[in-house]
């Protein structure tokens, strides 16, 4: 690579031309790249000694001129020591000598290509990745991070027994792996760094044995009702019922709820398997947050009486815990109205109610999902339906190409195991105990509102 400094050969209307940076390279398919780039620098041609590029004693304005030119041939070494050491590619070059941002270091290209291009979700994962990898290996927080350091495979390995020593889990630290990679492969794909990441097998750490899944049973959950003694308790036990109910969905979903669409008896009635739905029920599109980029099929959700009337009760305490905060949705079947990628504020709503839970209960909110799968196990429903209840995608190669799953019998199995399930786990009994928790934290004003959306609960 050739970097040199050349008139643009055009003259402004004061008669001074641009100096521009000439870049000449020849890749390693011996391709030629030729770029111009201006630097900014004008001045008359007739004032300057183009064996040195040095602005003569002519120019009246000799000393800032100089200056800016010494600033341009420091930037040209600096471009050429960085190509020729590798820290540095083609494009970098290009990159650094038009004044852009500097993509040398890790830290740089999370803050600003992947946050340009990625989810606010993803971009956090890769920072709190990177402050990670910090921490492991005793770095100062602001210290940079270049790409070298974050391929190489000493630190690698160093990051990964301090994360062991330290008690993180193997599954937490291949996943870390796993978006390391994903960082390094798109400075590559996008021609910022030389080399394409292939993570050393030698690296990734063995699966431990699985853990004892936890599920609840009706009556450990009856049992954390009579217990609870503060409406915060109450609260979590409720989001937890919801979660439960609404087919094992997870916080996030629970919050996207806001989003989804309701339907009653307007689905199109010329799609025989759509068709269905216009029963009279209420029903959910919802598509789970965590698959909502994957080809997951979307849940179509039946709502009895109760969900709405369990939902409204608890936007009712939250008004209560939560004034002037503006995080409840007026939807009917929505309870929070709130940016999920807000990460703090989604924590600090969620945080105070999983430590509550787990005083509770003895459980967290995931295990919503497993007892709903667990009891479905239990009633010997299909893998396939299990599988559309949870709004996981097909499995195997004979599901995935040959069984279509949007038909009309089998999803008239999917309402009905979802029927079996709330009432095997006593969803309606349970929702009603815990009504009767809830009210005793309820102003008399409140207490009447509560009453009319009772009524409203079919054979309460």
């Amino acid at each position: 690579m050739t970097i040199t400094l050349r008139f643009m050969n055009v003259t402004d209307r004061y008669g001074r031309d641009t100096i521009r940076y000439d870049i000449s390279h020849t890749d390693i398919q011996k391709k030629k790249r030729r770029k111009v780039i201006s630097t900014g620098v004008k001045v008359h041609t007739k004032d300057i000694d183009k064996r040195s590029w040095r602005v003569k004693s002519t120019s009246s304005n000799q000393k800032e001129l100089n200056v800016a030119l010494d600033e341009c041939k420091k930037k040209i070494s600096t471009a050429l020591t960085k190509f020729e050491t590798k820290q540095f590619t083609y494009l970098q070059v290009v990159s650094f000598l038009k004044g852009e941002v500097d993509y040398g270091s890790v830290d740089k290209y999370i803050e600003t290509v992947i946050k340009d291009s990625r989810t606010t979700q993803t971009y956090n994962d890769y920072r709190s990745i990177l402050k990670a990898f910090k921490k492991h290996l005793n770095y100062e927080p602001k210290r940079q991070v270049t790409f070298q350091e974050y391929a190489s495979y000493e630190l690698l390995d160093k990051f990964k027994r301090q994360a062991i020593n330290n008690g993180l889990a193997n599954t937490t630290i291949n996943s870390y792996f796993g978006k390391i990679r994903a960082v390094l492969n798109d400075a590559f794909d996008k021609g910022y760094i030389y080399d394409k990441f292939t993570l050393n097998r030698n690296l990734r750490l063995p699966a431990r044995p699985s853990k004892r899944i936890e599920t609840i049973t009706s009556e450990e959950f009856e049992e954390a009702i009579s217990k609870a003694n503060d409406i915060y308790e109450v609260q979590a036990l409720a989001l937890y019922l919801l979660m439960f109910g609404l087919r094992g969905m997870y916080n996030s979903d629970i919050v996207a709820l806001k989003d989804a669409e309701v339907k009653q008896d307007d689905f199109d009635t010329k799609n025989p398997y759509l068709n269905l739905f216009n029963d009279g029920h209420i029903y959910i599109i919802h598509r789970r947050v965590k698959t909502k980029n994957r080809s997951n099929d979307d849940l179509i959700i039946r709502v009895d009486d109760m969900i709405p009337f369990l939902i409204q009760i608890t936007k009712i305490l939250f008004l209560e815990t939560h004034k002037g905060q503006r995080i409840l949705s007026a939807q009917e079947l929505a309870l929070f109205d709130y940016d999920l990628n807000d990460l703090t504020l989604h924590k600090q709503v969620w945080g105070r109610y999983q430590k509550k839970l787990t005083k509770i209960l003895g459980y967290n909110f995931k295990t919503a999902r497993k007892t709903y799968n667990t009891l479905a196990t239990e009633l010997e429903i299909s893998e396939t339906i299990r599988r559309i209840l949870l709004g996981h995608s097909s499995v195997g190669v004979n599901e995935r190409h040959y069984t279509n799953r949007r038909t009309i019998r089998i999803s008239e199995k999917v309402q009905q195991a979802h029927t079996e399930i709330l009432e095997d786990f006593q969803f309606r009994e349970l929702s009603m105990m815990l009504y009767k928790k809830m009210i005793n934290f309820l102003s008399d004003k409140d207490k009447k509102r509560v009453t009319k959306l009772l009524s409203r609960v079919s054979n309460a």
